[in-house]
């Protein structure tokens, strides 16, 4: 079966096929898709995965995606087994995801599970592991049914209540025609409106420049007045806030080759990324030496050993109008409800600073992954917001600890 249908109707869709896809340019990429679309189903999912690379699924099926659905559900872990009976039947969901990817999903047979499990048995795994009614998986060894080595398992969670029944709409998990999502990602199409933007913005100087001239040679000079709304564009002289969270995100993975060495605390601001690093064996010699190749400063203190690498980037473009800043902070509420959902985010005081607002959001982070933390950073697009500083403290890979963010409105 290619989907499975709720109580309330909803299909949640088993996908024909997945794959990540380079991205050459997003011509080629629309053309690769297209022609796997052909094969694989006109219903699709796209997400950024990394800087040059995007996850795509496809299914002649419209709906929500199963495994990802259940996987954004649990915070989305590196390793994970879930499994939920299905009542008056023989048969379970189950879905399993392997490094950050679903590697399965879908609805089985009880008896054909074990089947599907066992060849992670000759495989070094951490799995989360949860379960809901009577299916053949269990944490210690029991008879007729199927269990890991304790080494194989991080946690194993027997839950109260079924997942499935009240899972969340999430819309990026949603599969929609490949033409509606290539044009939402603005992938092979011709840009009109950014065209037709820079054509009314040029006119507008032209007659703009036509009216001052034409004043000048009638008017006496006359001192300019302050500009009421220059502190705005002061404070938004800053680069802007996705583009910044991607060079932040370019800063870690770098951190990430240092040969024998592992960051423990990483700190960023004002394009300054410092990191606490720990040795896994290996000499400061060697720590030295890739320093040098990377463009990064060791700084030794009290503390500990200290990796700074300073980012470059350019500043955004002067911005042309204010929004209110109920407006901008309900915006950036919304959109990371999408992607990391719960009370995460908190509003500090609202400063009065004369024909703008500012507001400190600080949004905490608990055990994401690097792929959670980039879908993130393209939430802050096209917002009025100004990356202030990120505190993240590294465990197996993953992230804990805060982003703090201006926001700016009337």
């Amino acid at each position: 079966m290619a989907y499975i249908t709720r109580e309330d109707g909803e299909h949640f869709v088993i996908p024909s096929y997945r794959d990540v896809l380079a991205v050459k340019n997003k011509s080629a990429l629309k053309k690769e898709i297209l022609l796997l679309s052909q094969n694989y189903g006109e219903y699709i999912t796209l997400q950024r995965k990394g800087s040059n690379q995007y996850e795509v699924a496809f299914s002649p099926d419209t709906g929500y995606l199963l495994g990802e659905s259940i996987w954004h559900h649990f915070k989305r872990p590196v390793d994970m087994i879930y499994c939920e009976a299905i009542p008056n039947t023989t048969e379970a969901i189950l879905v399993i995801v392997k490094s950050g990817s679903v590697y399965l999903d879908g609805s089985f047979p009880l008896d054909s599970i074990p089947e599907e499990l066992v060849i992670f048995l000759t495989q070094q795994n951490n799995f989360e592991i949860y379960i809901y009614g009577d299916v053949p998986i269990s944490q210690m060894p029991e008879e007729g049914k199927f269990s890991f080595d304790a080494s194989s398992v991080k946690t194993f969670t027997v839950l109260d209540k079924p997942v499935f029944p009240t899972l969340p709409l999430l819309k990026i998990y949603q599969l929609q025609l490949v033409d509606t999502v290539l044009k939402a990602h603005g992938i092979g199409v011709f840009p009109i409106k950014q065209v037709m933007l820079v054509i009314v913005v040029l006119g507008l100087l032209w007659m703009a420049w036509s009216f001052l001239s034409a004043r000048r040679e009638a008017m006496p000079e006359f001192l300019a007045e302050p500009n009421p709304y220059q502190l705005y564009n002061t404070t938004l002289a800053t680069p802007a806030p996705d583009e910044e969270m991607k060079k932040f995100l370019d800063g870690v993975r770098l951190l990430f080759t240092m040969p024998g060495w592992l960051p423990y605390t990483i700190d960023y601001s004002n394009r300054n990324l410092s990191a606490l690093v720990q040795s896994t064996g290996s000499k400061t010699e060697q720590l030295f030496e890739w320093a040098s190749q990377n463009k990064a400063v060791i700084n030794i203190k009290s503390t500990g050993i200290f990796v700074a690498l300073t980012l470059t980037m350019p500043n955004r473009p002067v911005p042309n109008r204010i929004y209110p800043i109920k407006q901008v902070i309900g915006e950036l509420v919304d959109r990371l409800a999408d992607v990391y959902p719960g009370n995460n985010l908190r509003l500090g005081n609202f400063l009065n600073k004369g024909v703008f607002t500012q507001v400190t959001m600080t949004l905490t982070l608990t055990d994401v992954t690097p792929v959670i933390l980039a879908l993130i950073g393209e939430q802050l697009k096209g917002l009025p917001l100004v990356l202030s500083k990120v505190n993240l403290t590294v465990t197996n890979g993953n992230f804990s600890g805060s982003i703090t963010i201006e926001a700016l409105g009337s």
